[in-house]
């Protein structure tokens, strides 16, 4: 599922060229349509409360459905407005899918390092989504295909369902939770209340100012490399192939760090990295460098590797940080604050165009937010390196003493 995830999430940003020509739009109004994905975070933030209400297997199961059946439209529609609609309502299933599966895994860790891997794991299997969208996308273009094509491969999301049904059970931790009635007390704003309040605030502003940067270098390193710079779809894929297995390296190097030297300092070290790629890849390549499909290369390589490792030991710490009933809750709260900030950075990117001559100009300046968010992150967020889950997550084990266990 989360390899499915992967293919299908970043298909609006791979395919924006060709999405561009199917309606006409420029690139003001690529802008324009990213930044109307941001009201997706509002299901997806619905997606994760349903999540912890009902059942993590439930909401999997209706997203998965949700999802292949918005695709569908979205390549059959004939207008910009009903794409759109679409690609709200995909965005928003594709993001719970992610939040909710990796609940799943996290909860069924035994341990600190266990977690890790599996959020790790989690991450790896999401890129190679990616990077099978980055193979798809190059080969439909040589066949003359338009991007509906695309589209219609991702409706394949119902086929997981039967895969779910008989081999994904729910989070027993979960289902305690519910025995013992925390699940029927939580709320929605339960993160902000107690001894979460002050983890809730720093996740989320950290995820906030990250959010703009995250937009504005990730959204438009495809349409950057093809439209502004000149390079050829398949140059640009190619590359993009590479960066994801840097990515992999990234998880791996990642997973490592967190448990050898926390969460916290892995995701501000590596965030750096990705941070200085960003850099380089906006404000080049010279005049005088003679390959700039290799500059952009070398930049999202090193992009892809400081991304994966600081986005994988941010999201461990998020999960491990809050109690199960509001676990999933949380990564909507991240979800929506990451996609406000999307849609201010889209925006921003398209108001800054013409005043900072040009989009990489513009990008570049946006990009520096992500240093604020590491920032915050590195002095607000508390460490859960070799912790249970529980004392990670300040939550006391149910006490069901007094239920009658089942013959």
């Amino acid at each position: 599922m989360l390899w499915y995830g992967g293919l299908t999430l970043p298909l609006l940003t791979v395919e924006s060229p060709w999405i561009a020509l199917r309606f006409g739009l420029d690139t003001r109004g690529v802008a324009r349509l990213y930044a109307l994905m941001s009201l997706s975070a509002a299901l997806t933030f619905l997606g994760g409360r349903l999540a912890d209400r009902i059942g993590r297997r439930r909401l999997l199961v209706g997203c998965l459905v949700l999802t292949s059946a918005m695709a569908v439209c979205a390549a059959l529609a004939r207008s910009i407005v009903a794409f759109a609609a679409c690609e709200l309502l995909r965005f928003a299933t594709v993001g719970a899918i992610a939040n909710s599966a990796i609940a799943l895994l996290a909860e069924a860790a035994p341990d600190s390092a266990a977690r890790v891997r599996a959020v790790g794991k989690a991450g790896m299997a999401a890129a190679a989504g990616g990077a099978s969208l980055l193979v798809l996308v190059p080969i439909l273009v040589d066949l003359g295909q338009s991007s509906r094509a695309a589209f219609a491969v991702a409706a394949g999301g119902a086929l997981f369902v039967p895969a779910v049904l008989r081999w994904v059970p729910e989070s027993a931790r979960w289902e305690r939770a519910q025995t013992s009635g925390a699940i029927a007390g939580s709320s929605v704003f339960g993160v902000f209340r107690g001894p979460w309040s002050r983890r809730a605030v720093a996740v989320l502003g950290a995820a906030l100012l990250s959010g703009v940067e995250g937009a504005a270098v990730g959204a438009w390193a495809y349409y950057y490399g093809v439209t502004v710079v000149g390079m050829s779809a398949r140059s640009m894929s190619a590359w993009s192939l590479v960066a994801t297995a840097a990515g992999f390296v990234g998880f791996r190097l990642g997973a490592s760090s967190a448990e050898r030297f926390g969460r916290v300092r892995t995701a501000v070290g590596f965030g750096l990295v990705h941070q200085a790629a960003a850099l380089w890849i906006y404000l080049g390549p010279p005049r005088h460098v003679s390959s700039a499909a290799l500059w952009i290369g070398l930049g999202l390589c090193l992009s892809g590797l400081g991304a994966s490792a600081s986005g994988m030991a941010k999201q461990t710490a998020s999960v491990e940080l809050f109690p199960t009933a509001e676990r999933v809750t949380i990564l909507g709260w991240v979800v929506l604050a990451g996609t406000i900030a999307t849609g201010c950075s889209n925006l921003l990117v398209s108001a800054l165009i013409g005043p900072l001559g040009g989009l990489p100009r513009a990008v570049a300046l946006l990009s520096l937010s992500g240093v604020v968010g590491l920032i915050v992150f590195g002095l607000r967020v508390e460490e859960t390196r070799g912790l249970s889950l529980d004392d990670a997550a300040l939550e006391p084990e149910p006490d069901l003493s007094d239920q009658v266990p089942s013959a």
